[in-house]
Parts: C-alpha cells; sequence; structure tokens
C-alpha cells in the first residue's frame, strides 16, 4: 500500500531569502527503475514512477504540494517515455518497443488522472525523436532512409502517412511544441551536412556543415517558415532550445564547436521567424571563476565531459542560460580466485609439471560508478545577446543517475545539488548561499542510497523551485496470521534473517 507523508518546514529567516516552503515524502513499494518529475508550472507537478515489473504510478501535486489525485497503469515497459507532451486538458507519454516498431501512447487527463491507451505498429523504417499528440492522432518528427521526417497516425482510421519536414542532411530533433493558441508547431532541427573525400565512391565521409533550423509548420507537418542559425567564422551549433520573449521575439540558446576544437554556447535572437543576432561565447569565458580554472581540468571537460543544460528562464529582461557537465565514470576491479591444497582444475601434463603448485586466477572488468558532475555554470545575457555576468559552480559529486543538478529562476537564484545537499543562493545580489540538507547524516558510497538526499532540482515557475530525493527503507514482514513454523536447528552464531519489504522513499520540495 502506497502512502503519502507530509513534512512541512516553516523558516522565517530575515536575513536570507531561500527558504524551503514545504516538503512531501511519497512511498513506494519496492525499487523503481524510473521516475520523472515533470513541472506544469502554476497547474502542479507530476510525478511519474516505474513501480516494478508490470505497474507505474503516476501522482499530480498542486502548487502546495498536495496531492491532488493518484493514478496506477499497466505498463509492461522496461525504459522511460521517450517522450511526452502536455496541453491544457491532459499529459500523454510515448513508448516505443522493439526499436520502435510497435508505440504506446498513454494519455492521462490532468484533471482526474483517468488514462487512455492507445498503440500502433510501424514496420517501415523511421527513428522517432518528438512527437505532438491531438486527441484522436499523433504527429511524430524523426527522420527515415529520405532524411527528416514526419509519420502522421490517425487512430480511428488506422491509417499512418510520411511526410517530408523539407531538410537537408542528418537531421535530430532538438525542439518540438504545439502552440494551441495558433495552432502550429514550432521546431529546432540540428542539422549535419555531409561530404565525401571521393564522391565518385562515397569514401572518406565528413561533415562539411553544421547549424541549426528554426521551422514552423502547421498541424499536418506542411512547412509554414524556416530559417537557419548558421555557423559563422569556424564555429558550428549543434544544439539548441528556444525561448519564447515575446509573440514575435525568441532566443536560441545551445552548444557549438569550432574547427580549432574549442567548445561553448551560443545566443541567437530570431525575431518574426529571421535571425538579428547571434553570438558565440567559449567555455574559456564561461568557465572563469575564483579560484581560476587550470588548463589541464579545461582541457579534461573539453574532450571528456557533456554539458546537460538547464532550461534557460527570462526574467528581468533579460535570459540565463546554464548547465552542468558530467562524465559516465567506470571502475576497474579485479576479482582472483585461489585454487585450494594444491589442486588446480587446468593441470599442465608433461616433464615440467607439478600437481602441488596453486595457480591463482584472475579476472578484470568495469564496473559503473555513477555519473560524475565536475563543474557547473549560470550565465546572464541582455537582449542583445551580450554577456552581463557568469558564476562557476565547482561540483565533483558523483550521482547514479543524469539528472539537473543545477537550475536558476527569474530573479537569478541559483539551485544546486552538491553532494546531497541543496544549495541556493542569489548571483546578482552576491547573497551567501543557504544549505538545505534532507539529513544530518554524512553520506559516502555505503549508505548513499538509504540517507535521504537531494539529487535533481529544476525551475518550477516563477521564482521557485522544485527538488527531488530520495532513500531507500527496508521493514520487517510481520505476518501474524500466518502458521508459525517448527523451529530448524541452526549451527552456532548462525541467526535466522526476517523477511524484509523494500521501498522507495521520493521527496519533493518547494523552494523560494
Amino acid at each position: 500500500m502506497r502512502k503519502a507523508f507530509f513534512i512541512i518546514f516553516l523558516i522565517s529567516w530575515f536575513d536570507v531569502s531561500a527558504q524551503i516552503l514545504k516538503t512531501v515524502e511519497f512511498e513506494i513499494n519496492g525499487r523503481p527503475t524510473w521516475q520523472q518529475l515533470i513541472p506544469l508550472g502554476k497547474d502542479g507537478i507530476i510525478l511519474f514512477a516505474k513501480k516494478d515489473i508490470t505497474k507505474a504510478v503516476i501522482v499530480k501535486f498542486d502548487t502546495d504540494l498536495k496531492k491532488v489525485w493518484e493514478s496506477e497503469i499497466f505498463l509492461d515497459v522496461e525504459k522511460k517515455p521517450s517522450s511526452y507532451t502536455i496541453d491544457k486538458d491532459q499529459i500523454s507519454f510515448m513508448f516505443s518497443e522493439n526499436q520502435g516498431m510497435y508505440y504506446q501512447v498513454f494519455s492521462i487527463s490532468l484533471e482526474d488522472g483517468k488514462f487512455n491507451n492507445n498503440g500502433f505498429e510501424l514496420r517501415e523504417f523511421f527513428q522517432d525523436q518528438d512527437y505532438v499528440f491531438f486527441k484522436n492522432r499523433i504527429l511524430m518528427a524523426g527522420v527515415n532512409e529520405k532524411g527528416a521526417t514526419f509519420y502522421n497516425y490517425n487512430f480511428d482510421a488506422d491509417l499512418g502517412e510520411f511526410i517530408t519536414a523539407e531538410l537537408i542532411g542528418k537531421a535530430q530533433v532538438q525542439y518540438f511544441n504545439y502552440d494551441a493558441q495558433k495552432n502550429t508547431i514550432e521546431s529546432l532541427w540540428a542539422i549535419k551536412e555531409s561530404a565525401y573525400s571521393n564522391e565518385k565512391k562515397k569514401k572518406g565521409e565528413f561533415i562539411k556543415d553544421a547549424y541549426v533550423v528554426y521551422a514552423k509548420y502547421d498541424t499536418t507537418g506542411k512547412l509554414i517558415i524556416k530559417n537557419t542559425i548558421a555557423s559563422n567564422a569556424g564555429n558550428f551549433p549543434l544544439t539548441a532550445t528556444l525561448t519564447e520573449i515575446s509573440s514575435t521575439t525568441k532566443f536560441i540558446s545551445g552548444t557549438y564547436q569550432s574547427n580549432s576544437g574549442a567548445k561553448g554556447m551560443f545566443i541567437s535572437k530570431v525575431e518574426d521567424g529571421k535571425t538579428t543576432i547571434t553570438k558565440f561565447y567559449d567555455y574559456r569565458q564561461l568557465l572563469k571563476g575564483v579560484p581560476p580554472i587550470d588548463d589541464t581540468t579545461l582541457k579534461k571537460i573539453i574532450d571528456n565531459f557533456v554539458l546537460l543544460p538547464v532550461k534557460p528562464v527570462f526574467g528581468q529582461n533579460s535570459l540565463t542560460i546554464g548547465g552542468t557537465f558530467f562524465q559516465a565514470n567506470f571502475q576497474t576491479v579485479t576479482t582472483s580466485t585461489p585454487y585450494y591444497n594444491g589442486y588446480d582444475p587446468y593441470p599442465s601434463y608433461g616433464r615440467y609439471s607439478n600437481s602441488n603448485y596453486n595457480f591463482p586466477r584472475s579476472q578484470s572488468k568495469q564496473v559503473f560508478k555513477g555519473y560524475n558532475y565536475l563543474n557547473g555554470f549560470v550565465a546572464n545575457f541582455d537582449l542583445n545577446g551580450n554577456l552581463i555576468f557568469q558564476h562557476r559552480i565547482d561540483m565533483n559529486l558523483i550521482s547514479p543517475q543524469v539528472e539537473e543538478a543545477l537550475a536558476v529562476s527569474e530573479d537569478k537564484s541559483t539551485a544546486v545539488c552538491i553532494k546531497g545537499a541543496l544549495t541556493v543562493n542569489n548571483l546578482a545580489e552576491f547573497a551567501r548561499p543557504v544549505v538545505f540538507k534532507l539529513s544530518e547524516e554524512p553520506i559516502d558510497v555505503k549508505n548513499i542510497q538509504f540517507v535521504p538526499s537531494y539529487h535533481g532540482v529544476r525551475n518550477w515557475y516563477g521564482n521557485y523551485f522544485i527538488a527531488d530525493g530520495s532513500r531507500i527503507k527496508f521493514e520487517a514482514i510481520k505476518d501474524l496470521d500466518a502458521p508459525k513454523e517448527k523451529p530448524n536447528r541452526r549451527k552456532k552464531g548462525q541467526q535466522q534473517l526476517p523477511q524484509t519489504n523494500i521501498k522507495k522513499i521520493i521527496y519533493l520540495s518547494k523552494v523560494q
């Protein structure tokens, strides 16, 4: 049985502005293989977690973290949903099986949690990347052998068709959003154009150009406008996301790489569908701080780490972006198996064999140790793309999963998860950071699963953050109605271990 426990922290500090307004504990039997936290702005928040092999639970909380409804669904898939879409009435999740041959779409009502499940097969080659769900049909964006493509499927008619996205090159969807008021779809695509050193034999393939395309389509996938954020002075945009400033003005920000090997972020302003400003900022500039970052560490970040960007935030007439650099950590473990009493299971025969020798065998393997978050940064820009200020955040922590460990709000406050604690401060005001902990118990490798700690944080709405954490809990099972078994003879010092039930406690904290 699931239970929800509520712990309210009432903190009145007059010397700092940051405070935890409320924390909720939500208990799930077993060890969920994955969980997702989906902020709905002022409409609340959704928690979606895989409960066991065949079931998942989805819960909606309001902005005061009071539970609105809870639903349990049959979900016989292992991986997280590949994507989801939200409209005013429902949230829908896409699951694909057998590498995209069979799709399931779960649509859950935001009002009461009632859900509907639709499925379809697609046996032609298609790599889905994102989608928009419309009541009785779905429009998926992805690629096939012809390039960037949409697949439009109607559930009522049980019919689907491919529609070209009218883009050239190898495409990867970066942003795909339906605007219900304008009845259009805004999208961003990362495009790479290839060429061959031997064009006749199609050998020696290389990337000739890379850029980002802002494109607007109608709901059937027909192209309305297309605009390119092009490479400039050897700097090639690779990823992108969109931030709306007004109905006519957008900011597109993302990562780039230069032909010299340098990496960083770009800011591009789009007005009335056309690019007016594009500026590039090297990571060397964005990672400045005290003490200065050394060249060895900087090179290691650029060569081996991946940037997990935060959701850009527009507020106080400026744009704030940032992210954290992470890398998968592996450790080589060597195990040795001795042969006791001189027994060798693989003896050698012949003149030089000796059955009294004891030859140990050793094996080495790579063991996943978690994700290493080394550094992060926050950068603020004016409406002309000029850098106002930046701040480096040294983290050096290990996390069991990829989560957003850094977030910014409209008033330039920054929240970051460091070693199980949540640190909040306002960079613009140079205020001292405030640290919040779920537990005072020190965290190490041995107890990291069992001590309450924060794992992720993101901007919820306005100047509010939502932070999440977890811990594992063991409970002894006491079945008073079960027949008592006769005690078995046990060796001296041997104890009978009680049966235990494993639960996962998920914590949600509203922070200002």
